[in-house]
C-alpha cells in the first residue's frame, strides 16, 4: 500500500512540476522551494511510525499546499487529492465519502484548474480503492492460509500421536499374540509332553515287571503325546489367518498405500467366494491390478479409482476402473501386454475398455490347469 502511494505521489507531483514549468509563471525559481518541502514532508510521512505523527505531517502537507497554490502557482492545488486521501484513510471508512472529500475543492478552484484537478482526483481515488481492495483481499487470504497453517500443524499433531499410538497397539497386539501362544503351547503340548514323560517314565520301570502294564503305560504316553500335537496343530491353525484374508488383505493395503503416495482416491471390495482364489491367482491379481493403478496414476489424469475383485460361478473377475480421460482406441504398451502374460499363465485374458475413463478386466478361469 505504501509504495503504491509513493508511485501516485511521484507521478502527480511530476506533472504539477512539468505543467507549472511550462505554464511560464514570472517566478518558477521560487516554486522549487514548496516543491522540495512537500517532498521531504512526504518522505517523513513514510518514514514515522506513529499514527499520530502521520496524521500531523499529513495535515501539515494539506496545509502547504493550500499557501503555495494561494501565495505561489495554484498548480500546487492539484496534488491536494494526494494528501485528502491520505487523511481520509485515518478518518473515514466509507469509499464514498472519501471521494466527496477528494472532489469538494473542486468549488474553490479556479475554471482553468476544474478538468485536471478533477482528472487527477478520480484517477488517484480509484487507484487508491483499488489497491486498497487488493490489499484487504490480501489480508483475507493470509487470514486464511493462517487458518489452514495452524489447521494442518493440529492435524500433524493428531497424525504423530495416531501413528504413535498405532506404533503402541501394535507392539501390545504382537506382545498379547506372543503371550497367549506361549500359554497355549505350555497348557496343550508341555502338559501332554509332562504327561507321556511320566508314562514312559512309569513303563521303564515295569517293563521287567509286568510288560503288559508297561505296554498300557506306554500307549497311554501315546495316546497323551497325540492329544498334545493335535491341540498345537488347532491352535497354529487359529492363529494363521485364513488364505483368503492374507490375499485380499495384502491386496487392499497395497492399493490404499499407493492412493495416498499418489492422492488417488481409491476404493477395493470384494464379491464371491474368494476362498476359491488359490496363491497364484491372487498373484497374478495383485501385479495386474497394481499395474492398472500405474497407468492410472501416470496417463489417465484420473482423481478416483476403484477395484472390485468378484467369483462367479466360471471365472475370477478383477476389474480396475477410473474416472479419468479414457481413450476411444487402445494402444497396448508394455503395461497392458504385461498383463496379458501375466493372465495367460493361468489361462485367463485382459479387456481394456476406454470408455467413461479407463476400465482393465483380468478373467481368470476358476479350474486353473497348469
Amino acid at each position: 500500500m505504501e509504495l503504491w502511494t509513493v508511485g501516485n505521489k511521484l507521478i502527480v507531483w511530476f506533472y504539477v512540476v512539468a505543467i507549472a514549468y511550462f505554464a511560464g509563471d514570472k517566478a518558477p525559481q521560487s516554486h522549487v522551494l514548496y516543491f522540495l518541502l512537500y517532498v521531504g514532508l512526504n518522505l517523513i510521512v513514510h518514514i514515522a511510525k506513529a499514527e499520530q505523527a502521520k496524521k500531523a505531517l499529513a495535515a501539515a502537507v494539506l496545509l502547504l499546499l493550500i499557501l503555495a497554490g494561494k501565495f505561489e502557482t495554484p498548480y500546487f492545488w492539484l496534488l491536494i487529492p494526494l494528501s485528502l486521501l491520505e487523511l481520509a484513510g485515518f478518518y473515514v471508512r466509507r469509499q464514498w465519502q472519501a471521494l466527496i472529500l477528494v472532489l469538494a475543492p473542486l468549488f474553490f478552484l479556479p475554471d482553468e484548474l476544474y478538468v485536471s484537478y478533477g482528472f487527477i482526483a478520480l484517477l488517484v481515488f480509484f487507484n487508491n480503492a483499488v489497491v486498497r481492495l487488493y490489499v484487504k483481499g490480501l489480508h483475507v487470504r493470509e487470514g486464511k492460509l493462517d487458518d489452514l497453517r495452524i489447521r494442518m500443524q493440529q492435524l500433524s499433531r493428531r497424525l504423530n500421536d495416531n501413528a504413535e499410538f498405532a506404533e503402541a497397539s501394535e507392539y501390545l497386539v504382537k506382545l498379547e499374540e506372543r503371550n497367549r501362544l506361549a500359554q497355549a503351547i505350555h497348557d496343550g503340548l508341555g502338559h501332554a509332553m509332562t504327561g507321556a514323560l511320566i508314562q514312559m517314565e512309569a513303563a521303564k520301570i515295569m517293563l521287567s515287571r509286568d510288560q503288559a502294564a508297561a505296554e498300557g503305560l506306554l500307549n497311554n504316553a501315546i495316546a497323551i503325546s497325540k492329544d498334545g500335537i493335535e491341540q498345537i496343530r488347532q491352535t497354529l491353525k487359529e492363529t494363521k489367518p485364513q488364505l483368503e484374508q492374507l490375499g485380499f488383505g495384502r491386496l487392499r493395503t497395497a492399493v490404499e498405500r499407493f492412493g495416498a503416495k499418489t492422492g488417488l482416491q481409491t476404493t477395493v471390495i470384494q464379491q464371491g467366494d474368494i476362498a476359491v482364489i488359490t496363491p497364484l491367482q491372487w498373484k497374478v491379481i495383485y501385479e495386474n491390478v497394481m499395474e492398472a493403478l500405474t497407468n492410472s496414476a501416470k496417463y489417465a489424469g484420473a482423481t478416483a479409482v476403484h477395484i472390485e475383485v468378484s467369483v462367479l460361478n466360471q471365472y475370477i473377475k478383477a476389474v480396475v476402473s477410473d474416472d479419468g480421460e479414457g481413450a476411444a482406441k487402445i494402444v497396448k504398451g508394455l503395461g497392458l501386454i504385461g498383463m496379458e502374460e501375466r493372465a495367460a499363465a493361468v489361462n485367463g485374458t485382459v479387456v481394456a475398455d476406454g470408455n467413461h475413463g479407463f476400465t482393465v478386466t483380468t478373467l481368470i478361469p476358476r479350474a486353473v490347469n497348469i
